[in-house]
């Protein structure tokens, strides 16, 4: 099992069907990744709260992901070698990551904002 620091990542966690990010004001990375997930738990009509600092211990019981331009949605199964969750990716964060990916791909009408078409030239 890999590990990682996420030093250039955004945390989000579900609990009882929230998601939940910590507010910039807890010095985190303010990135336009981060923005892209809160819009689509906008679109998926899924709760979302910003306002909440998240540390080690408020993770273990429930389910994680971290978020990035490199990895994008990449979920967490464990954080100081304590497993997150049931280790399994939940069904919140399954509709979040498709949606980003199909989001990112051009697939969603609702999302072609964040996509500028390249053609092949002649």
């Amino acid at each position: 099992m890999g590990t990682s620091r996420g030093s250039a990542e955004n945390l989000f966690m579900v609990r009882d069907g929230v998601l939940i990010t910590p507010a910039v004001s807890d010095d985190i990375l303010e990135g336009i990744t981060r923005a892209g997930i809160i819009e689509i738990a906008r679109y998926l009509e899924i709760p979302s709260r910003n306002a909440r600092s998240i540390g080690p211990s408020s993770i273990s019981p429930t389910r994680c992901s971290s978020v990035a331009p490199a990895p994008q949605v990449s979920p967490v199964s464990s954080v100081d070698h304590r497993p997150v969750g049931d280790g399994h990716v939940g069904p919140i964060s399954k509709r979040v990551s498709r949606t980003y990916f199909d989001a990112v791909r051009g697939r969603l009408d609702a999302f072609r904002h964040w996509v500028t078409p390249i053609y092949k030239g002649e």
